[in-house]
């Protein structure tokens, strides 16, 4: 009868501790909780998750899911859909505006550009 409590209260602690973010989509590209909000938006994180990341320009904030390949980055949000080419200087932060966000786009949109074009499987949830 002991072992059936404790095995319940380890279930419990279990479920209430497991904050799996920050989620690495690829390159220095992030899911992560907004302090302010406790929204999941995407973050570039240049020297790893929580050392010098930032939000800046890229509008895509309550993210439902997302994915990140070598070629691009997409992200389904409350807002819509969203994608971005991935480049070489990507590193340089969102101030230099290095990527250009496709976006929001409707699913049916994001279908199309997604089979022109490629892009990752939205396969990260937070």
């Amino acid at each position: 009868m002991c072992w059936k409590a404790v095995l319940l209260m380890a279930i419990a602690l279990l479920g209430t501790g497991c904050d799996r973010l920050p989620l690495k989509l690829a390159g220095p590209f992030y899911l992560d909780r907004r302090p302010e909000t406790s929204e999941i938006s995407l973050y570039r994180c240049p020297e790893g998750p929580g050392k010098g990341c930032a939000i800046d320009e890229l509008p895509v904030l309550d993210v439902i899911a997302a994915g990140g390949s070598e070629g691009f980055v997409a992200v389904h949000s409350t807002a819509g859909y969203y994608y971005f080419r991935r480049i070489d200087r990507e590193r340089a932060g969102w101030g230099h505006k290095p990527e250009i966000v496709i976006g929001p786009l409707s699913e049916a949109e994001f279908a199309v550009a997604s089979r022109k074009l490629g892009l990752p499987d939205l396969d990260i949830r937070p």
